[in-house]
C-alpha cells in the first residue's frame, strides 16, 4: 500500500512538474523570449530524493531549429554522485506547421554515493548566437531505497484495469514497429529535354510523423547522364504542405542533383533507397536511446525521360545553354618579339563544362600557340553557370598592325531550338619594331619567316640596329645592295648544299660554349623567358633556324630539333602560371644532348 502510494505520489509530482515546463514551453513561445533565445537548454533528474541503493536518470536536452554548437557539450560536475553509463546521445527532428525543430538529448545514468546532499552541477552549451547555462540540481539521498522498482506489468484488455498506468498514456509507452506514414519521391523539372540540357532532379520525403534520420541505403545511379552535385544548404530544409490520396503530409526535399543527358532515347533515373529512422516512442517524451527507434526502407520509382538530338545539321561547339562571349587582349602595343595574350571568354548558362575544343584562333603574321584555359564555374538550382576563358600566346614574327580575328561561338539554345552564334570584333595590336633591320632584311631569312619560322629574338636585332651607322638616302641604298649579295654569297649557297645533303649546316660558333649557356640556363637562377632564349640561341646559332613545316626529307635530326625547338618556344611565351625550374632542367638536359650529338 505504501509502494503504491509513493508510487501515485511520484506521477502526481511528474504531472507537476510537466505542468510547470509546460508554462515555460508558453512562456518561451512568446515573442520577445524567442526572439532573443532560439535555442533552449534544460537539465532535470528523475528524483530528487533518493535512497543509496537507487540510480538516478540525469537528462540534458539542448532543443531550438538549428543546434550549432561551437564546442563539445562537456558533462557536468558531479558531487556524491558517479556515472554509472552514458552519454546515450539522440537527435529527434519534428516538424510543425511546415517548420522543423531538433531536440539533442544526452542521458547518464547515475549513482550516489553516500548519505546526504548530492549535487549536478550547470551544464554549459557554446552556440554560434551565446552560451546557454542551467542551474544546479540539488538531490538528497537517504538509507536504503526509496524508487520503486520496475516490475513488467501484464497488460490488460480493459482500457483503464488496475494493471495499467494511467499515466503511461500521457508519458508515452512503447509500442511494436508499425508501418508508418513515411514515403520518398524522385521528381524531375521536365520530362523531355535535348542533349546536354540541364534536367533538376529531387528527392523528397513525405512524412505524418517525425524522423529520427533519413539517408541512402546505397549510392545512386544515373546511367546515360552527366551528374553534378548541388552545394549542401546550412539552413535546415523547410517543408511544405501537400496532400496525397486524400491524406494530409508534408514534405522535404531531401537531395538534388542537376542532371546531364549524354545521348538521346528514352533515359531512366534508376529507383533508389533510403532507410529511414522513426521514434517507436509515442506521446509526448520521445525515447532518447536510438535502439528505441525502427528502420523502415522507402524506394522511390524509376523516372524516365525522352532526350532529343539537337535538331540541326549545322556545326556547333557542344555546349548547350544561353552564353555569351568576349574577348580582349593583354596589351594593345607591343615590341617585336614579344608575346600578346589573347583571351576569349565564354560565359553563361548550361553545360559549358563540357567544352574542352578551344575556338580557333589563326593571324596572319603572327605564331599562335595552344590555349591555357581556366574556369570559373558554380552549380545552382537554376542549373550550371560560369564561364571558361581560353587564353593563347601570339608572338608576331613582322611589325605592324597585326590583326586577331573575330571571335566566334556556336552554341545550341534549347529555347530558341536552334543554333545561336556569340561573336567578338577583331582587335588590332600595333606591333613595334626595328624598321631598319625589316628594311634590310635578305631575301633568303624572309623565304624562312615564310615557312612558319619564329622570328629571331628581340635583344638580337636590337644589337644589328645600334651596328648600323647613320647615312643619308643613297648610302643606304648602297649598303642594302652590297648587304644582299652578301647574304646571299654567304648562306643562300650553303643552305642550298645543305638541303640537297639532308642537313643544315651549323652556325660558325663554339659547341662548348653553347653547351656551357644551355647548362647555365638548366641550373636555375633565371627566369623562365631569360632561361628559354639561353636555350634557343644556343641550339638556333649552332644548328640554324629549323623549318617549322615538316618535309619528307627531313632527317632526324631536324625532326628532333624542331620539337625541342618548339618546346622551348611555348616555355618562353606562355603565361607564368606555375614553376617551369623542372621543364626547363628537361629541356636543357636534351639540348645538350643535340649538341653534343650533332654538333
Amino acid at each position: 500500500m505504501v509502494r503504491r502510494q509513493r508510487g501515485v505520489q511520484g506521477r502526481v509530482a511528474a504531472v507537476r512538474a510537466l505542468l510547470a515546463c509546460a508554462a515555460l514551453g508558453a512562456a518561451a513561445t512568446s515573442p520577445g523570449l524567442a526572439e532573443g533565445r532560439e535555442v533552449a537548454l534544460r537539465a532535470d533528474v528523475s528524483a530528487r530524493q533518493i535512497g543509496v541503493e537507487d540510480q538516478i536518470q540525469l537528462t540534458i536536452t539542448l532543443e531550438g531549429t538549428s543546434l550549432d554548437l561551437k564546442e563539445e557539450l562537456e558533462p557536468p560536475s558531479l558531487t556524491n554522485l558517479v556515472v554509472v553509463a552514458g552519454p546515450a546521445v539522440s537527435t529527434q527532428i519534428s516538424f510543425v506547421n511546415g517548420r522543423m525543430s531538433q531536440a539533442r538529448t544526452y542521458t547518464y545514468l547515475l549513482q550516489p554515493q553516500g548519505l546526504g546532499s548530492a549535487t549536478v552541477g550547470p551544464v554549459r552549451a557554446v552556440l554560434a548566437d551565446g552560451t546557454r547555462t542551467t542551474d544546479p540540481i540539488t538531490i538528497e539521498v537517504h538509507e536504503g531505497s526509496l524508487l520503486p522498482k520496475r516490475r513488467p506489468a501484464p497488460r490488460s484488455p480493459f482500457p483503464f484495469g488496475d494493471e495499467q498506468d494511467p499515466f503511461e498514456a500521457f508519458f508515452g509507452q512503447r509500442e511494436p514497429p508499425r508501418h508508418a506514414t513515411v514515403f520518398v519521391e524522385a521528381e524531375v523539372d521536365r520530362h523531355r529535354l535535348f542533349v546536354g540540357e540541364t534536367l533538376r532532379l529531387t528527392y523528397w520525403v513525405y512524412t505524418q510523423t517525425a524522423l529520427a534520420g533519413l539517408e541512402f541505403a546505397e549510392a545512386p545511379r544515373y546511367p546515360g547522364f552527366w551528374a553534378e552535385a548541388l552545394p549542401r544548404e546550412t539552413a535546415p530544409p523547410q517543408g511544405e504542405p501537400v496532400t496525397r490520396d486524400g491524406q494530409a503530409f508534408t514534405r522535404f526535399p531531401v537531395y538534388r542533383r542537376l542532371l546531364f543527358p549524354t545521348k538521346a532515347g528514352t533515359l531512366t533515373i534508376p529507383a533508389a533507397t533510403f532507410t529511414v529512422t522513426v521514434p517507436r516512442r509515442t506521446g509526448f517524451f520521445a525515447d532518447p536511446f536510438p535502439s528505441a527507434a525502427s528502420t523502415l526502407t522507402r524506394t522511390t520509382r524509376p523516372v524516365a525521360v525522352e532526350v532529343e538530338q539537337p535538331p540541326t545539321a549545322e556545326p556547333f561547339s557542344g555546349a548547350v545553354g544561353q552564353f555569351r562571349a568576349s574577348a580582349a587582349v593583354d596589351r594593345e602595343t607591343v615590341e617585336l618579339g614579344e608575346a600578346v595574350t589573347y583571351r576569349f571568354r565564354v560565359e553563361g548558362r548550361g553545360n559549358l563544362k563540357w567544352v574542352d575544343k578551344a575556338p580557333p584562333l589563326a593571324a596572319t603574321g603572327a605564331k599562335v600557340y595552344p590555349p591555357q584555359v581556366k574556369d570559373a564555374f558554380k552549380v545552382t538550382l537554376d542549373g550550371l553557370e560560369g564561364s571558361r576563358t581560353w587564353e593563347f600566346v601570339v608572338v608576331p614574327q613582322t611589325a605592324g598592325q597585326l590583326t586577331l580575328p573575330a571571335g566566334d561561338f556556336a552554341y545550341f539554345d534549347p529555347a530558341a531550338r536552334r543554333v545561336l552564334r556569340a561573336t567578338t570584333p577583331a582587335i588590332t595590336v600595333d606591333v613595334r619594331g626595328a624598321t631598319a633591320v625589316a628594311a634590310a632584311a635578305p631575301a633568303a631569312p624572309a623565304a624562312t619567316a615564310a615557312e612558319g619560322t619564329t622570328l629571331r629574338l628581340r635583344g638580337d636585332l636590337g644589337r644589328e640596329v645600334s651596328a648600323l651607322p647613320t647615312l643619308d638616302n643613297g648610302a643606304v641604298a648602297v649598303v642594302l645592295g652590297v648587304a644582299a649579295l652578301s647574304h646571299l654569297a654567304l648562306w643562300g649557297f650553303p643552305l642550298l648544299a645543305g638541303r640537297r645533303a639532308g642537313r643544315a649546316r651549323p652556325a660558325p660558333r663554339s659547341a662548348r660554349r653553347a653547351l656551357a649557356e644551355i647548362r647555365r640556363a638548366g641550373r636555375g637562377g633565371l627566369t623562365k623567358e631569360a632561361a628559354a632564349m639561353l636555350i634557343e640561341n644556343a641550339l638556333v646559332e649552332v644548328f640554324g633556324e629549323v623549318p617549322e613545316r615538316p618535309s619528307p626529307d627531313d632527317d632526324e635530326r631536324t625532326a628532333t630539333l624542331r620539337a625541342l625547338l618548339h618546346e622551348v618556344r611555348f616555355v618562353r611565351y606562355a603565361p607564368q602560371l606555375g614553376d617551369y625550374s623542372e621543364k626547363l632542367r628537361e629541356l636543357a638536359d636534351r639540348a645538350s644532348a643535340a649538341v653534343a650529338r650533332w654538333a
